[in-house]
C-alpha cells in the first residue's frame, strides 16, 4: 500500500493524498487545556507576518499549511481570555521552534515553554547547537549576575563598567568564533546560515563572512535567509576596511551644511550616536581624551547623532554637558538618519575612522581602542 501511495504522489494523480508531505501539520498537545485557551502560530514570509490561531481543545490543537522554506516560528500561548492590559508589559507563554514542511509534535505538561518537539531533524540539531552554546551563553549569565550583586556606586563606576563592557566583548567573540565553527563544520544545514547570520550584527566582518558563506552548500546558499544574509554582507562590505567612506552632507548645530569629504587630509572619525544612547555617552570621555590629545596632529571628530526632532534641544545640551568640542551633524531622523542608514548603522555607539586619503582603515573603536590606533599611527607618521 505505501509503495501505491508514493506512486500516486509522484504522479500527482490524488494530490491530497500526499498533502501531509507538501505543508506542515503541527499536533499539540498542553496538558488538558480547554477554551478559552487559545494558541497562535507566527511566523514570516518575507516582510509579511503570517498568523494562525485555534482554541485548545481536550489540551490537543493542530495547525496545517505550508511554507517556501524553512522559517523562524513561534507558538504562543493565551491561557484565558482576560483582555491584556495595556499598561502592564505581558509574560508570554511562547516555544520558538523552525517550521518546515513536515509532520511536527509539540507537546508539553503545563506551559508551551517547557515543550517538546519531535518529528522535525532540524528541530533535534538545534537543541545541539543550542547545547553546544550553552558553555558560552552561560559566561553571559554569570556576567549579569556579577553585575547585579553590586550596589548601585559600584554599578555606576566607570572603571568597573568599562572592564564590564571588555568581558562582554570577549564573549562576544567567543560566540561569534563558536557559531563560524559551527557554520563551517555542517555546510549542508539549514543551520549553518542560521549561526552564520546571527553573528552579522554591527561591526562584523564583512569580508570574512563572506568566505564562510561562499562554503556553504548551494542549497543552504539559496535559502531566503541566506540571500538576505549575502545582502547584508554586499552592503556592509561598503564601509568595510579598506574601501572608500561614502560622503554624505548633514547640517550642524547652526544648521550649515557640513560634507564628510571636507575632512579630507586628516584623520576623521565618524561617530554615530544619541542624546538618549546611554553606552554612547559613557563612551564620550574617551573620545573626548582622544581629541585632546591628537587634535593638534591633526586628528578630527564627526559626531552625527540619530536624536529626532522632538529630542534637538536634549542632543544640545549632551554636546555640552559632554563637553564635545568637535563638529556635530544630524539630519534628525532619529534610526533613519541618512548617513547612518549610508553606513548600515544598526546599534550605536558605531564608529569609522578614515584616512586622509578618505578610506576607512578602522570601525568600531571602543574604550581604550581609539586611543591605541591613534597612537599607532601618529607614531608611525613621526618615523
Amino acid at each position: 500500500m505505501k509503495k501505491i501511495t508514493t506512486i500516486i504522489c509522484a504522479a500527482l494523480f490524488a494530490p491530497l493524498l500526499c498533502a501531509a508531505q507538501q505543508g506542515y501539520v503541527i499536533h499539540g498537545k498542553i496538558g488538558n487545556l480547554n477554551k478559552p485557551a487559545k494558541a497562535y502560530l507566527s511566523y514570516k514570509i518575507g516582510d509579511n507576518r503570517i498568523v494562525d490561531s485555534t482554541y485548545i481543545v481536550n489540551g490537543s490543537f493542530e495547525f496545517k499549511g505550508k511554507v517556501n522554506s524553512v522559517k523562524e516560528a513561534g507558538i504562543r500561548v493565551k491561557h484565558d481570555d482576560v483582555p491584556l492590559n495595556p499598561t502592564v508589559r505581558p509574560v508570554w507563554d511562547l516555544f520558538s521552534f523552525f517550521i518546515e514542511n513536515k509532520e511536527i509534535n509539540i507537546i508539553a505538561t503545563d506551559s508551551i515553554k517547557n515543550a517538546k518537539i519531535t518529528g522535525s531533524p532540524l528541530n533535534d540539531e538545534n537543541a545541539r547547537l543550542t547545547a553546544y552554546l550553552k558553555p558560552i551563553y552561560d559566561k553571559y549569565a554569570a556576567l549579569n549576575k556579577e553585575y547585579e550583586s553590586k550596589n548601585p556606586t559600584e554599578q555606576s563606576n566607570r572603571e568597573y563598567v568599562q572592564s564590564l563592557e571588555k568581558r562582554a566583548k570577549d564573549i562576544d567573540n567567543e560566540t561569534v568564533k563558536a557559531k563560524q565553527d559551527y557554520a563551517l563544520a555542517h555546510p549542508n544545514s539549514y543551520l549553518a546560515i542560521v549561526a552564520l547570520n546571527s553573528t552579522m550584527k554591527d561591526g562584523f566582518d564583512a569580508a570574512g563572512t563572506e568566505k564562510i558563506f561562499d562554503k556553504l552548500s548551494p542549497d543552504v546558499r539559496n535559502t531566503e535567509l541566506a540571500q538576505a544574509s549575502l545582502k547584508r554582507i554586499i552592503d556592509i562590505k561598503k564601509t568595510q576596511e579598506g574601501e572608500p567612506a561614502p560622503d554624505f552632507t548633514q547640517n550642524d548645530v547652526d544648521g550649515k551644511p557640513v560634507k564628510l569629504s571636507d575632512f579630507r587630509g586628516h584623520y576623521v572619525l565618524v561617530d554615530f550616536w544619541a542624546s538618549w544612547c546611554a553606552p554612547c555617552r559613557r563612551e564620550n570621555p574617551n573620545l573626548v581624551k582622544s581629541y585632546a590629545a591628537y587634535k593638534d596632529k591633526g586628528f578630527r571628530i564627526l559626531g552625527v547623532s540619530l536624536d529626532k526632532p522632538a529630542d534637538k534641544e536634549k542632543w544640545l545640551k549632551a554636546i555640552k554637558d559632554d563637553g564635545l568640542t568637535w563638529t556635530q551633524v544630524s539630519d534628525l531622523k532619529a534610526w533613519t538618519n541618512a548617513a547612518a542608514v549610508l553606513y548600515d548603522v544598526k546599534a550605536i555607539p558605531m564608529n569609522f575612522l578614515i584616512d586622509p586619503q578618505g578610506r576607512i582603515i578602522a570601525k568600531y573603536l571602543r574604550g581604550e581602542d581609539l586611543s591605541t590606533k591613534l597612537k599607532e599611527i601618529y607614531k608611525a607618521e613621526t618615523k
